[in-house]
Formats: C-alpha cells, sequence, structure tokens
C-alpha cells in the first residue's frame, strides 16, 4: 500500500476516534461517514488496530460533497499558482460556509 494512503487513512481514523472518545459520535457519524457498528468498534480499538486497519484493503474513499458545490468551487476565479495545500484549504472553506448557508 502506498505510504501516503496509509498516513491518510490513519489519521481518517485517529480523528473518527478522537471525535468518538470525546463524545461527538453523531459528528463523527455525520462528518466522517460512519456507521453505529464503525463508531462501536472504533471506541474499543487500540492503536495497534488502527495501524493494521489502516494498511488494509477495507478503507475507501468517497466523495461526499454536494456535486453542485463541487462545480460552483472549481468554476470559482482561482490563482494558477495556489499551491495544493492552499486550494484544499480553500475548498474546505468554501464547503464549510456554504453547508451553514443551506
Amino acid at each position: 500500500m502506498d505510504e501516503n494512503l496509509y498516513d491518510l487513512n490513519l489519521k481518517y481514523l485517529i480523528v473518527a476516534q478522537a471525535l468518538i472518545l470525546s463524545g461527538s459520535e453523531q459528528k463523527a457519524m455525520f462528518c466522517l461517514g460512519l456507521s453505529p457498528e464503525a463508531v462501536s468498534l472504533l471506541r474499543t480499538m487500540p492503536v495497534t488496530q488502527l495501524k493494521m486497519l489502516a494498511r488494509s484493503e477495507y478503507l475507501t474513499f468517497i466523495p461526499r460533497f454536494n456535486p453542485h458545490k463541487w462545480g460552483e468551487f472549481l468554476q470559482s476565479e482561482r490563482s494558477e499558482l495556489a499551491t495544493s495545500d492552499k486550494r484544499s484549504r480553500d475548498l474546505l472553506m468554501f464547503l464549510s460556509s456554504n453547508s451553514s448557508n443551506g
């Protein structure tokens, strides 16, 4: 498995588990697309199992963004020189501001 994908998977699992352990199960389910069963499993999963799961082929990325918002973002005027990190932050800000508006 690609190390970048492994790192992404592991960070996703760590964030999910942190939300669950902080009492934000509903937020974890809504924002991260977790099922109630996944929440139950992640609540008690030790770090070694998180690492094994991150390295497995079980996790897949499925975008959950509204296609209309993606289109708006992609059509908006952006600098050609923007880094991918800046564009990622811009996208997250764009999506969060639009989700609070409706």
